[in-house]
This record gives C-alpha cells, structure tokens and sequence, in this order.
C-alpha cells in the first residue's frame, strides 16, 4: 500500500492542507488601561470583538 495514501485526500493524489492561516499586519496602538484589558479579553481595540451571541437572535426565537 502507498505509504503517503493516508496523508491524501480521497480526490486527488497529492497531500491536501487542512488549513491556511492569515493574519493581517497589526499596526501599534494604543493599549487599554491594565483593568478594561482584563474585562474586555485584549488590550488593544482593534481586536476588541465583543460576544454578542443571545442578542442577536430576536426575542421573539429562542
């Protein structure tokens, strides 16, 4: 049995990546304040993404 088989997807013969990762270029700014950083899980804005998982299904579909 070929011994890369296991590593290949089942339509094409060469290895296939699961994944590719892109992480764009951050640009320095400003931190939060030591305790904002710990509330909000970052000290930088630009990747403050806040959770908004139950407020953004209507009230109404639960």
């Amino acid at each position: 049995m070929d011994e890369n088989r296991e590593k290949c997807s089942i339509f094409t013969r060469q290895p296939v990546s699961l994944a590719i990762s892109y992480v764009p270029l951050q640009s320095w700014e400003r931190p939060y304040e030591v305790a904002v950083g710990f509330e909000r899980g970052t000290i930088f804005a630009g990747l403050d993404k806040p959770f908004i998982g139950e407020e953004a299904v209507p009230s109404g579909r639960k």
